[in-house]
């Protein structure tokens, strides 16, 4: 079975990949012709690649050309160099930064898990909890923001860009690893170096990554953790946290510029450069096939042996049951114990602080929506009695902008939701139907992990372009699945359901919000929309001399995302 899902998830993410490729604007055939070329030479050249062939005798040549390393050559980035000399060494440097926070942070996270589910003591339980809600909350790019400005501004303590610095060589090759090759030829200027410009990305990861398996860990301690899970259910975890760490990488780096696969992928997707995209896809979704069988083998070891039955059901997965009593005794209990929740309570308070400053916007910054994107004077003013908070790109006040923001983000979090529970609410009633039915349904919603969510969006923005309602309905889509399996694994009754879902509401909220200001920081946006990603991009370039309009707009996002995982932690502690 782990290996079928292997196969399958390949297969599926290599059609996909050549599906959203094909689409995408540009001719990879000009890749192959000198800058003067005539209609036979183009011609010619189209048959060799064999794009006037059938579209399936099309595929079958891209699968055998992915797997026999035959990736084509550049057309837009690099013309005409090989796609595999261009994403081997962004590659390599993408495996040295990961290397370390990902040892670290399993070492970490493992110790906060376990601690966190077998400790008595509800102080210590929710202080790990929430400190890891809070480190998943920081967005990455603004936290990364951060860190240049203490770090590398105010103490000079490491480089803020770049994974060299600028002038010096690079080592002899060896096995590809700047830091290792470096350590190896006795360069070991070059290897400090290269670990000097790598720290601030490594430190961002090692919290990330760490606040995760934390999460992840403590879900799973307990006695009967795995006898609730199944293959699929594992798949569908894995396949969330890998793409959290796609997504990751792409903006760690963006933010500090250290030129690897992901910064690459979004250079081939605005360029329309086919073959490259071909070959960064290729290389996620092996490495997505990999983690998805290493993580179900390891699961069905640790099921087998905890099992003292030694029966592991492997598709049919557990519905969790409640005391059968009346709706009304049910929501009686249920209010009780929301009132008498402090973490409930704090969390309602503190989602409703950033809705409320949203809606006042104007009678407190003292600008309208219109003015807040208007052009002016005095671009990254400091502060004054005219902008509290200084200004931004083009004179704009930075209050305005990071309140009408917040609502920004606050809609389309919560449009992107509705979206995701109208259709995880329809397939996870349909799988009540019949047992065959939901086995289908379960299996086909692990089709929306097989590409990350990111990669996904990307597509499709690089076909379409980058309309808001593209990204609003994608981001919505992408939620049915953890929507189905919430109202498919529960058992088959208003209140349990309402509140399965309650909990996971703000949860699937505030990584909407995450989701759609990375997109802004990349670049993704509307100029009539105020977005607090992309006032956090424009603002880059102006850390060191007007760091106000950086911080606030990220201090926003993080407040708001950071106040809908405390919400959820309350919510989700009296689900069950």
């Amino acid at each position: 079975m782990t290996f079928v899902i292997g196969v399958a998830f390949l297969f599926l993410g290599l059609t996909l990949a050549f599906i959203f490729t094909r689409l995408l604007p540009g001719d990879p055939v000009l890749a192959y012709l000198p800058p003067s070329y005539t209609p036979a030479q183009y011609e010619a050249m189209r048959q060799y690649l064999g794009f006037d062939k059938p579209i399936f005798i099309q595929y079958l040549r891209y699968i055998g050309d992915m797997f026999t390393g035959n990736w084509g050559l550049s057309s837009s980035i690099s013309k005409g160099q090989p796609v595999g000399d261009l994403i081997g060494p962004r590659f390599s440097r993408t495996i040295e930064i990961l290397a370390l926070p990902l040892i670290i942070a399993a070492n970490i996270g493992y110790l906060f898990g376990r601690v966190s589910k077998r400790t008595e003591r509800n102080w210590l339980k929710m202080g790990i909890q929430l400190l890891s809600a809070v480190c998943i909350a920081v967005p990455i790019f603004g936290f990364g923001m951060f860190l240049q400005y203490t770090l590398s501004y105010q103490v000079d303590l490491f480089p803020a860009i770049g994974f060299k610095t600028p002038g010096f060589p690079d080592p002899t090759f060896v096995t590809g690893f700047r830091i290792l090759d470096s350590l190896i030829t006795g360069r070991l200027d070059l290897a400090l170096d290269t670990m000097l410009h790598y720290a601030l990305p490594m430190i961002i990861l090692t919290v990330l990554f760490s606040a995760l398996i934390t999460r992840v860990v403590s879900s799973k301690m307990t006695e009967d953790a795995y006898k609730k899970k199944t293959i699929l259910s594992n798949s569908a975890k894995t396949s969330r946290i890998f793409g959290i760490l796609i997504i990751s990488l792409i903006l760690i780096d963006v933010t500090f510029n250290l030129n690897s696969i992901g910064y690459l992928f979004i250079r081939a997707i605005n360029q329309y450069d086919i073959f490259v995209t071909r070959g960064l896809t290729f290389i996620v979704i092996i490495l997505f096939v990999i983690a998805i069988i290493v993580s179900n083998l390891t699961f069905s070891i640790v099921t087998l042996v905890k099992d003292k039955k030694g029966k592991f059901v492997e598709v049919e997965e557990f519905t969790e049951r409640e005391p059968n009593t009346t709706i009304v005794i049910d929501l009686k209990n249920y209010s009780k114990k929301l009132v008498r929740s402090p973490l409930t309570i704090i969390g309602v308070v503190v989602v409703l602080i950033p809705i409320i400053l949203s809606i006042f916007a104007e009678l407190i910054s003292g600008y309208s929506y219109t003015e807040a994107i208007g052009i002016y004077m005095g671009s990254w003013a400091p502060p004054s009695p005219d902008h509290l908070l200084g200004t931004g790109d083009f004179g704009r006040d930075v209050l305005a902008r990071s309140l009408y923001g917040a609502g920004d983000a606050l809609l389309f979090g919560i449009v992107a939701v509705f979206i995701g529970l109208v259709g995880g609410l329809t397939l996870g009633l349909l799988t009540r139907l019949h047992r065959v039915v939901r086995v289908i349904i379960m299996s086909f919603t692990l089709v929306f992990y097989v590409l990350p969510g990111i990669l996904i969006v990307l597509f499709l923005i690089g076909v379409i372009g980058p309309l808001l309602e593209l990204i609003l309905i994608t981001t919505g889509l992408l939620l049915i699945p953890s929507f189905t399996r919430i109202v498919a694994n529960t058992e088959f009754r208003i209140v349990p359901i309402g509140k399965k879902i309650l909990a996971y509401i703000p949860l699937f909220m505030g990584f909407s919000i995450l989701f759609y200001e990375s997109l802004g920081f990349l670049g993704f946006t509307s100029p009539l929309t105020i977005q607090l990603g992309a006032d956090i991009s424009d603002a880059r370039l102006h850390l060191y001399d007007a760091p106000w309009a950086s911080f606030w707009p990220g201090f926003m996002i993080f407040f708001i995302t950071v106040s809908l995982f405390i919400l959820h932690e309350g919510l989700a502690k009296h689900s069950r």
